[in-house]
């Protein structure tokens, strides 16, 4: 008997129906993977960075069997918080004994972060681990051969990649609600730390917002001064956060593909004159200025755009206002955590929404403003010098 169209179609829909429902259940019986995971810390030098020894916390399918900390007090306070389920002293113990899949390096100082970094790379398939990645290009180097070389997974904790706002208005830049942008004024924070140790703490949020937001950086000039001179080889130091910094004023250039150029500034002062909106709010702010419009934010206030290339104008009509949602934009669930991120590249092979790849970036835009100074001229990326600029002052 020869069929109908109809009902091959029919027949066809039940046999993919039931093959979905197969499918599913089959996948509901089998069990779902469990994610060791393990924290580093260093109670007294860098702590646990941003709350990190906190950040397997409510996820799905992920047990942090392990907590590491050399001060016994700290480590006490950070198992309480983090549910870690054993303690140690010496994280090369940890790491030998659990073998977990996924390690925190949670400290904020980075002098620790490279050999943290090769010993977690033995052991496991995914690291997370505070911002800035290392304290020179060439450590991040490092860490980043071994990784590869094991096909470990690194995930930065470059904040921004995934804070929704932050992300939205990627994607207005990318759509176009600005048209093509043409230049870039970002303001760091310019607190007690203005300058390098800004640049260096904060600095480096705003270098890696600028990388997903207009590529790569093609070159870097940059003015590094203290009480308004340039600096010089007694001006180098740790700050008081104990990170090799120097000066407290730096305004820096970078260039970026489709001639857009962003010029970073941490000014000290005492006074609020570079503050967008609200002048007794934070200074950290940025203007991304376009053929067709401006976005602004300012922290501590909401993100808003002008529908006019020009800040300064005559017509009524063109007026601050919040930003629109942005056209058909996909933003998939493992973007917005940062494991889930990093559990997606492992399982997938996909870089994570920031990855040690990215962090290395911000490390050279650091050393770039440096050894702009240093040599009184325009450097090229990536830079030729892989160390610290500031040791060849």
């Amino acid at each position: 008997m020869k069929s109908t169209r109809r009902e091959f179609l029919k027949a066809g829909a039940l046999t993919a129906g039931s093959l979905y429902l197969a499918t599913r259940a089959l996948a509901a019986d089998a069990p779902a993977r469990t994610w060791r995971a393990a924290i580093i810390g260093r109670t007294g030098g860098g702590d646990y960075g941003h709350g990190y020894d906190q950040i397997f916390k409510g996820l799905d399918g992920v047990v942090v069997e392990a907590i590491a900390d050399r001060d016994e007090a700290g480590l006490q306070k950070a198992a309480a918080r983090s549910g870690a389920q054993r303690q140690y002293r010496d994280y090369r113990e940890m790491l030998a004994k659990e073998k977990p899949d996924l390690v925190a390096i949670a400290p904020r100082q980075p002098d620790c972060h490279k050999e943290m970094c090769l010993a977690a790379i033995e052991v496991c398939r995914g690291i997370f681990i505070e911002k800035p990645l290392a304290e020179t290009p060439a450590d991040a180097d490092a860490i980043l051969s071994a990784a590869d070389q094991r096909g470990v997974k690194i995930q930065v904790a470059h904040n921004r990649r995934y804070t929704p706002d932050f992300v939205r208005v990627g994607a207005l830049v990318r759509e176009g609600l600005i048209g093509e942008v043409r230049q870039v004024q970002i303001y760091g924070k310019q607190d007690t730390r203005a300058g390098g140790e800004d640049m260096i703490v904060l600095g480096t949020h705003d270098f890696d917002l600028m990388r997903s937001y207009f590529g790569d950086p093609l070159w870097c000039q940059a003015s590094v001064t203290v009480a308004g001179r340039d600096i010089e080889r007694a001006d180098v130091a740790k700050g008081k956060e104990p990170i090799l910094v120097a000066g407290d004023t730096i305004h820096a250039l970078f260039g970026f593909p489709k001639s857009v150029v962003a010029h970073w500034s941490s000014v000290k002062r005492n006074d609020h004159w570079n503050t967008n909106f609200a002048p007794k709010r934070e200074k950290w702010a940025f203007e991304i200025l376009g053929t067709k419009g401006v976005i602004a934010y300012q922290s501590g206030v909401e993100f808003l755009w002008l529908d006019s290339p020009f800040l300064a104008q005559k017509d009524a009509a063109a007026k601050w206002q919040p930003l629109p949602a942005p056209s058909g934009f996909d933003w998939p669930e493992h973007a917005r955590h940062p494991i889930k991120s990093l559990i997606h590249a492992i399982e997938t092979g996909a870089p994570p929404v920031c990855s040690g790849h990215d962090g290395r970036w911000a490390v050279e835009m650091v050393a770039a403003v440096y050894e702009s100074q240093r040599t009184r001229s325009r450097v090229d990326f990536p830079l030729k010098d892989r160390g610290n600029p500031l040791l060849k002052f």
